[in-house]
């Protein structure tokens, strides 16, 4: 049996906000809440729009920022007692402010990695195009000519055209390299390469499937060279690991990246040790321009689960005191449960099977995908690491991984883990007898904004292998929400671009651009909206809370720290489909600017 957790999620709006929770495990009780003062600020916004996301959603025109945290919110004429002769003010002019983005679920160093390799830049392409931006990589990177890896990133699988066209080691030999080729889907779970690197890898036809992963392989058995999930994990052990200047680079870019689109919270959603070496080196400079959360990953095969966490806790948290500078948190743990809805590869984890096409007609096939994880080891798994004072975060799509990570959580809040911020990333596919769990038990769903829309990764490869009665419950915002349960937004980036405000417009409106050949399919699944409100609250406070840090940040509020976004349009006001043109003008974190400038004028 499932029982209640005190601060029942249906009441979300007011626990939600700052300073609703009455305990909040890991909170650091030095860092409370600072009285309001009338000494002059450090800085003072006026003038403009200020969406609070405090327990009302309340509105003002300015606030004032003193050492890193707010000490005004309200009128303009109140802001001005708080400027000084060393005061900074900045007039809004109408401009909208609102509290930073917190991304839950988020890979930067793949990011960052992307933006400064090959990039295929998530586009639809045919074979040919495939390979000639390949190609032109390869020209222009000849010097590491014949063994250098070569690592394509953001490649479209479900995008290539013709529909239904599918690639082998074939179409990547046939480029003009002996270099052995890499190539990742976006959705992070199919990896394609030549011939080479199946070779440097040792992969052939008498390797075995890894537990959490397949090895696609013809009639006559041997690797076409896909590789399914973990199997991946087989060639990305023998690249070699960018050296510490290269993961500064690319933590870097991915900082700036984050701050350009407002994030000022973020977990990385399976860290590595070189991108925690990374960002904490940045942050030992004063150069991290974002609260960095790091989920440590547990493998299905890891006979000791709490090893490597309990390791990289230890070498790389910061501690539970939270200041204004950002810092280090490595206090979650990522878990895989299955794999991706989408034809072909299809290795979610389904209650029914998939439906395939026979004789002008859409009948139960064989196949249900995979759930890597038995119910009772991963019940005892996810057990261990609360215990350890961990918040596990799950990786489940399909309604059966779904119900086994609501399953393992009820386990936990029944042995009397009720603080712990548990959460399932993804949740595409969740059955209706499961959608009330997620309040009853006060499990965060961190969601992708960007996939609830008309795309080939949706009415084209999962719709019709699924069935109308299932597809009323795909990507399930609005039902979740509606039930009581949390929502909080996790971009996924780079399975998707890093475009967070296209991710919140398609949350509202369950549409594709219109610009976008699936526009004509128009509302995707409209009972799964979220309102304007509930999609920033989402996207900011819900996310802190995720990330045990909503006493601080998520919303502008008298004592929390000063991490805010100036934008150049209302969100709440403007047409829907203007949301996704959104530019941040400033991104603000403990006071301290990290994008923009403080002279929008």
């Amino acid at each position: 049996m499932e029982s209640p957790v005190e601060g029942n999620p249906r009441r979300r709006t007011v626990l939600a906000a700052a300073g609703a929770v009455a305990a909040v495990a890991a909170v650091d009780s030095c860092s409370e809440p600072a009285a309001e003062s009338h000494q002059p600020a450090d800085l003072v916004l006026t003038g403009g729009y200020v969406h609070t996301v405090d327990a009302e959603d309340s509105t003002h025109q300015a606030l004032a920022v003193k050492d890193g945290r707010i000490v005004y919110v309200g009128t303009t004429k109140g802001a001005s007692r708080h400027i000084g002769k060393g005061t900074k003010v900045i007039k809004l002019g109408g401009r909208m402010v609102m509290p930073g983005l917190h991304d839950g679920h988020v890979h930067p160093m793949s990011g960052g990695q992307g933006l400064l390799g090959c990039d295929l830049k998530y586009a639809p392409l045919t074979v040919e195009e495939f390979q000639e931006k390949i190609q032109a990589y390869l020209d222009k990177t000849k010097a590491q000519e014949p063994d250098g890896w070569v690592q394509v990133e953001h490649w479209y699988l479900q995008a290539m055209r013709p529909e239904g066209t599918t690639l082998t080691k074939a179409d990547l030999d046939a480029l003009d390299t002996k270099r052995p080729i890499v190539v990742k889907s976006s959705d992070g779970h199919t990896t394609l390469v030549n011939s080479r690197a199946l070779e440097r890898a040792g992969i052939t036809s008498k390797t075995d499937d890894p537990g959490g992963g397949r090895i696609a392989r013809d009639d006559k058995g041997e690797p076409t060279g896909v590789l399914e999930d973990d199997a991946g994990d087989i060639i990305a052990r023998k690249i070699p690991e960018p050296s510490a200047g290269e993961n500064l680079k690319i933590a870097r870019t991915a900082l700036a990246a984050l701050a350009e689109q407002g994030v000022t919270t973020f977990m990385d959603a399976i860290a590595s040790e070189g991108g925690l070496r990374a960002f904490s080196t940045l942050a030992d400079q004063g150069k991290l321009t974002a609260r960095a959360h790091f989920a440590a990953p547990v493998n299905v095969d890891d006979k000791d689960p709490l090893k490597e966490p309990t390791r990289l806790r230890r070498a790389f948290d910061s501690g539970n005191r939270i200041t204004a500078r950002p810092r280090i948190a490595v206090r979650n743990t990522k878990l895989f449960l299955d794999g991706v809805l989408q034809h072909p590869a299809q290795t979610a984890a389904l209650i029914d099977p998939y439906l395939v096409h026979q004789h002008d007609h859409w009948i139960a096939g064989k196949k249900k995908g995979e759930q890597y994880w038995e119910q009772e080891k991963l019940n005892d798994t996810v057990l261990k690491l609360v215990d350890a004072g961990f918040d596990p975060h799950m990786h489940a799509i399909g309604d059966q991984a779904v119900r086994a990570a609501l399953t393992a959580y009820a386990a936990a809040r029944e042995a009397g883990h009720k603080s712990n911020r548990l959460t399932v990333a993804h949740a595409e596919l969740v059955n209706p007898k499961d959608i009330p769990r997620f309040g009853r038990l006060d499990i965060v769903a961190a969601m992708g904004f960007h996939w609830a829309k008309p795309a080939p990764d949706s009415v084209d490869s999962v719709k019709p292998y699924l069935g109308a009665k299932r597809w009323a419950h795909y990507e399930p915002e609005g039902e979740i929400n509606e039930s009581g349960g949390r929502i909080s937004l996790g971009s996924d980036w780079p399975v998707d671009p890093l475009d967070e405000w296209t991710a919140i417009k398609t949350v509202i409106t369950r549409t594709a651009a219109p610009d976008s050949p699936f526009a004509k399919h128009g509302t995707m699944t409209p009972h799964q909206r979220l309102s304007r409100a509930t999609a920033l609250r989402a996207a900011t406070i819900n996310g802190a809370y995720q990330l045990r840090q909503e006493k601080h940040t998520g919303s502008l509020e008298r004592g929390k720290f000063a991490d805010l976004i100036v934008l150049d349009r209302n969100v709440m006001k403007v047409p829907a489909e203007e949301i996704a043109e959104t530019k941040v003008l400033l991104t603000m974190v403990g006071g301290e600017i990290v994008h923009g400038s403080a002279e929008l004028d």
